[in-house]
């Protein structure tokens, strides 16, 4: 794709009709997160068939470890499209390359550091985590291996929101694919030919990381898809770009990180309640909902560069039209999925804990009753993640902290005391209940103020042009 031809799409995100550009985007970021999710479920897939439920506890300990990790790289990945969907709004490409080659060396540095941090307290992290003398083992050795790689996962997968603010969404899905299908290969060639056990799960995702990696340097050194360049003079920490990625891309952080504490209280409260088996069982409710949040996320990822775009060249109809889009598209998705999965609990459960007639029952229940109120989930996630795609990132960490600090931490702690597991299975829906409505106020006020916005950018416009200022309907 010549330059051309991405400073026309680029155009295109301000005079394109809504619809269209959300279809564009989101269907490839949709199966970007598809992509990125086969690299976890299919792990804990081959670990299950092979190894059992233990196993597959001990892999599911170690995600949300991971996720914090991987949090702190997204924030720089999520502040920098950001960025770079506002520059490009305002026709500053030069500022927008400045940022991807600070986003480059601040995951390889970053990278480094998360290693070094890994090792030097792996197990107090593992048993904070809810890991118990069966299921150690198997984090601490899936854990080591794939340390070695955090410098790669943070440059593949930070990386996909610039790939997308620049205009090229199709390439994202396909950079995301090829370390995807490296995985799927490289885990049965490892776990199910070679026997390597767990440790065959963790080369297989490290190495994946890697050929992405390698693929997103060729596509912004020399691609032809690419409209920003990655040039050797930009590959450098600007403290000015750094403290503005940081504090957009700071309520993902915070979000990921209460998620991460939120669930290691969750094991060690289950493994308290339910021993190994409800961990298990949670692993395999979290792998379930990882799927089914993938329409949301693919949305949320999709809207965001057309937001950022809309909102940086004043055109706030636009940005109204692409939020009312963005939530009846997520909201219709979800429902597609969700409905099957609580008529046919077991087994769909059944298919990720290998039939184990001890987790099987458990996780069931487990699901229908986590699972509840589901369908207002995506409510929250586009809600809050449209402040933080308009440079307000303050509302959305308020939100992250009301719904996760709030909420979903209150009744973890209040509510296994009187009812035990199902305590445990009931924080989601209360969660989700609460922080839907306090989100709908919010956008109900919002939706007032970009009607105003929109008024006065048009009254300027016309003033301009001495012609009538007339406000259209939203």
């Amino acid at each position: 794709m010549s330059s051309s031809v991405s400073e026309r799409l680029t155009h295109e995100l301000g005079t394109q009709s809504i619809l269209k550009l959300l279809l564009r985007f989101s269907i490839p970021s949709l199966i970007s997160n598809l992509m990125f999710t086969v690299y976890n479920v299919v792990d804990r897939l081959f670990i299950s068939w092979k190894l059992g439920t233990d196993a597959i506890a001990g892999v599911g300990i170690t995600f949300y470890l991971f996720m914090i990790f991987i949090a702190v790289g997204m924030m720089f990945g999520i502040g920098g499209g950001t960025l770079v969907s506002l520059k490009l709004g305002e026709k500053d490409k030069e500022s927008a390359e400045r940022i991807l080659g600070n986003v480059i060396m601040i995951f390889l540095v970053g990278g480094a550091l998360t290693t070094l941090l890994g090792f030097l307290f792996l197990k107090p992290l593992l048993y904070c985590f809810g890991a118990s003398e069966a299921t150690y083992p198997y984090a601490a050795e899936y854990f080591r291996i794939l340390l070695w790689f955090m410098a790669a996962d943070f440059l593949s997968m930070g990386t996909t929101n610039i790939i997308r603010a620049e205009g090229s969404p199709n390439f994202s899905m396909w950079y995301i694919a090829v370390g995807c299908i490296a995985n799927v290969v490289l885990d049965y060639i490892f776990i199910m030919e070679w026997n390597w056990g767990i440790a065959g799960a963790a080369w297989a995702t490290g190495i994946s990381k890697v050929f992405s990696t390698l693929l997103m340097f060729w596509h912004f050194s020399v691609g032809p898809f690419r409209y920003l360049t990655l040039r050797r003079r930009n590959l450098r920490i600007d403290w000015h770009y750094l403290c503005a990625m940081s504090a957009i891309g700071l309520s993902p952080l915070i979000l990921q990180s209460i998620n991460s504490v939120l669930n290691a209280l969750i094991n060690t409260t289950l493994l308290r309640n339910g021993g190994d088996k409800a961990v298990a069982s949670m692993t395999c409710i979290s792998t379930i909902i990882m799927l089914i949040m993938i329409p949301t996320f693919g949305v949320m990822m999709g809207y965001q560069p057309i937001v950022g775009y809309n909102y940086g060249a004043e055109q706030f109809r636009r940005v109204a039209q692409t939020l009312k889009g963005a939530f009846l598209m997520s909201e219709i998705m979800t429902l597609f999925l969700y409905i099957p999965v609580m008529i046919f609990a077991p087994a769909v459960v059944g298919w990720f804990c290998n039939g184990d007639p001890d987790v099987v029952p458990m996780a069931a229940h487990g699901l229908r009753v986590f699972f509840l109120l589901f369908p207002l989930w995506p409510i929250f996630c586009i809600g809050s993640n449209f402040f933080q795609a308009t440079g307000r990132p303050r509302k959305t960490i308020f939100l992250t902290i009301f719904r996760n600090g709030v909420c979903f931490l209150g009744s973890i702690l209040i509510l296994p005391r009187f009812f035990a597991l199902d305590g445990v299975w009931a924080t989601a829906p209360i969660a989700d209940g609460i922080a839907a409505l306090f989100i709908f106020f919010l956008l109900y006020l919002e939706f007032r103020q970009l009607r105003h916005k929109e008024a006065h950018a048009l009254r300027r416009r016309n003033s301009a042009a001495r012609g009538p200022a007339v406000a259209p309907e939203m």
